[in-house]
């Protein structure tokens, strides 16, 4: 494994948009990936999200944040592969992974507390949040998952932007080399590994019905944008 300099310095190249400067940083070679379960998101990604990288899955309420999540699971779990969510809120609904294909057999579920006005101090949100990348590290460390995500979605991002950068610097190292995935779920940008994705939701909303009295939700067109490799779009039926 490399050592957290060499970790801190291709991060710092690559937010400089400067990762071609090392030999060997580049994406293109050896890439093993997972399918994210949608073939434009894949297409977009090269194959995928990256094996032994940490990557992002960002998007405000109601963009298809979750069912991209739930199809990457549904995939995973379609090939017999287990997988492990770390739940820091309590957002998971099973009966709406059942129903997108998400085999729960082979789901471990890291339920956190739900949140309640007790619960939203900022003190009890931080122990939260520490708890939660704590028991994703544990998961990374012990192998064999294919996935393993963490969903901070109804975190305030100021208790993210909060943490330390060794903080995902650590998960990086701990997931590098293994055959998982890592993937950070939220409304912002957290701490993909240099080689992670990062893939950008915004969705916009279609409607049916010809007066206001009719009118219904029936989908979303979700834009996606996944770093350089372009953006693209695909359609989710409201449930």
């Amino acid at each position: 494994m490399k050592s957290t300099a060499i970790f801190r310095l291709e991060s710092l190249l690559q937010q400089k948009h400067l990762d071609g400067t090392l030999p060997g940083l580049r994406l293109d070679a050896g890439i093993r990936s997972v399918s994210t379960g949608l073939a434009a998101l894949d297409a977009m990604l090269g194959g995928g999200w990256r094996r032994g990288e940490v990557s992002e899955l960002i998007g405000a309420r109601s963009t298809g944040r979750t069912s991209v999540l739930f199809a990457t699971l549904a995939a995973a779990t379609a090939r017999g592969d287990v997988v492990g969510l770390v739940d820091a809120l309590d957002r998971f609904d099973p009966a709406s992974a059942a129903a997108a294909g998400v085999d729960l057999d082979r789901v471990l579920w890291v339920r956190g507390p739900t949140l309640t006005a007790e619960l939203s101090r900022p003190a009890v949100i931080e122990r939260t949040v520490h708890q939660a990348i704590r028991a994703l590290d544990l998961i990374v460390r012990a192998g064999g998952f294919a996935i393993v995500a963490l969903d901070v979605a109804d975190v305030p991002s100021r208790h993210l932007r909060a943490l330390p950068w060794t903080t995902w610097l650590r998960l990086a190292h701990a997931n590098e080399g293994r055959d998982s995935v890592c993937l950070l779920v939220g409304e912002s940008p957290m701490g993909k590994s240099p080689r992670g994705m990062s893939v950008h939701l915004d969705a916009a909303r279609r409607w049916t019905g010809a007066s206001p009295q009719s009118r219904r939700l029936s989908g979303l067109t979700v834009q996606l944008r996944a770093g350089a490799n372009g953006s693209g779009q695909v359609e989710v039926k409201a449930s």
